[in-house]
């Protein structure tokens, strides 16, 4: 009977694992959008008089290098699966899949406006 009573989550240990599966959760729907986005991006970026004229006469072209925008990508992609994949036993510190789900699409979003800003 006792081996059965402490496989049971106790009150405590049951809203951290609802909230665990939510972080989790946000992370892969945030790993899932992350190419959709840099599309999307690009392609309205491609649509703007901007992009035009820096792609026939090479006038009013974006100064942001492509590494900076790169790298936002790969910073994003790569909190994303620190946070959906990590198991709470090897996190460094209780918050850690928080922070990184918040960092990710913080990073999404930065290489969403650089990639709208840059034809």
């Amino acid at each position: 009977m006792n081996e059965t009573a402490s496989a049971e989550p106790s009150a405590a240990e049951a809203p951290d694992a609802a909230h665990d599966r939510r972080l989790r959760t946000a992370a892969k729907v945030g790993v899932g959008l992350l190419i959709p986005t840099a599309i999307i991006s690009i392609i309205l970026s491609l649509m703007t008089e901007r992009a035009a004229d820096c792609i026939m006469n090479g006038n009013r072209c974006s100064s942001i290098p492509a590494p900076v925008i790169f790298g936002a990508f790969l910073v994003s992609a790569t909190l994303g699966l620190f946070a959906a994949s990590c198991p709470r036993g090897r996190l460094p510190f209780p918050t850690a899949r928080s922070w990184a789900v918040k960092l990710q699409w913080l990073a999404q979003l930065t290489m969403a406006m650089l990639l709208l800003a840059s034809p």
